[in-house]
């Protein structure tokens, strides 16, 4: 939707690689060189390859990021070849609500790019559980207003969840279960999703937040924490992790996680991966990442 009617209605043609040329990052490249592509719209991990590459085609003025979190140094070595875009919005809202030009602000504390402000024809609020708008910088859902937002689910799907809502003047506003805060300049910030919290020890922990804290760790290149239950129903944490250097030893990992977070944040297993698996939509595919097995038999990762 975004990429192929944006496109074609401001009169600008559409270059659709193939999956041979997509196979690696320079059988792409050449494409994009072979065909003078000027605008690129991919996910965080496409923009992180690139960002490894000593030049990328001269006719690239624009790349566009979506769909993950865009970390700050996913581009900071493309920052100064193209117009580095970050991009938010779920498919409920027509797939683009916000946008953020990553070259007129910086990284957040966490390393995270903000996800900005409502494209044209689009509002965004940070509400509370009881829809009222909360004060800069607290947290709150990310819900959007606008002509994007869809009707609802098919079948009434969501006459529980209640994510789109019917307003007095006859619109609709979709609540998102993303949290994020307003930052003084008016850009949004993202956390993570309402739901992505589990408990380790009757403790609350973040899935996010440990992702976050891994990507700080000085020899991890690129990192995935995901959730898993064992047959008792207690969540353990595997973190997947790309090292920048082979030599990478988890000894070292988890000593600079113990410097930020607290014992049971730390996840329990951690895969040491030569890449992140991808699907066809561009995110981790977890059907092609190991297990790490705990005792019992029900081992399925919590989405």
């Amino acid at each position: 939707m975004e990429e192929v009617f944006t496109s074609l209605l401001n009169g600008a043609a559409i270059a659709i690689p193939s999956d041979d040329d997509k196979k690696d990052i320079k059988s792409l490249m050449a494409f994009v060189e072979r065909h003078g592509v000027t605008m690129l719209s991919g996910f965080p991990y496409l923009l992180a390859e690139m960002n490894h590459l000593d030049s990328i085609p001269r006719s690239l003025r624009l790349l566009i990021s979506g769909g993950d979190v865009l970390r700050g140094h996913h581009v900071d070595n493309l920052i100064d070849k193209a117009e580095v875009y970050n991009t938010y919005g779920p498919s409920e809202t027509t797939v683009c609500a916000s946008y953020y030009r990553c070259r007129d602000g910086k990284p957040l504390d966490d390393g995270t790019y903000p996800i900005g402000k409502a494209v044209l024809g689009a509002e965004i609020k940070i509400l509370d559980n009881e829809g009222n708008e909360v004060p800069k910088g607290e947290t709150g859902e990310v819900c959007i207003f606008g002509g994007g937002v869809s009707n609802g689910y098919i079948g009434d799907y969501d006459e529980e969840n209640k994510a789109f809502v019917k307003l007095p003047d006859g619109g609709r506003m979709y609540r998102s279960g993303d949290l994020g805060y307003i930052l003084p300049d008016g850009n949004i910030a993202f956390l993570h999703r309402k739901d992505t919290q589990i408990m380790i020890y009757g403790k609350r922990v973040e899935i996010m937040e440990v992702e976050s804290k891994l990507y700080q760790c000085s020899g991890v290149e690129q990192a995935i924490v995901r959730p898993f239950a064992d047959e008792e129903g207690l969540s353990y944490m595997i973190a997947y992790i790309v090292p920048k250097k082979n030599d990478l030893k988890v000894s070292q990992v988890r000593r600079e996680l113990a410097e930020n977070l607290m014992p049971f944040m730390i996840p329990e297993f951690i895969v040491k991966m030569p890449q992140i698996p991808l699907n066809s939509n561009g995110k981790p595919d977890m059907t092609r990442m190991p297990v790490v097995m705990k005792e019992g038999k029900n081992y399925e990762a919590i989405d």
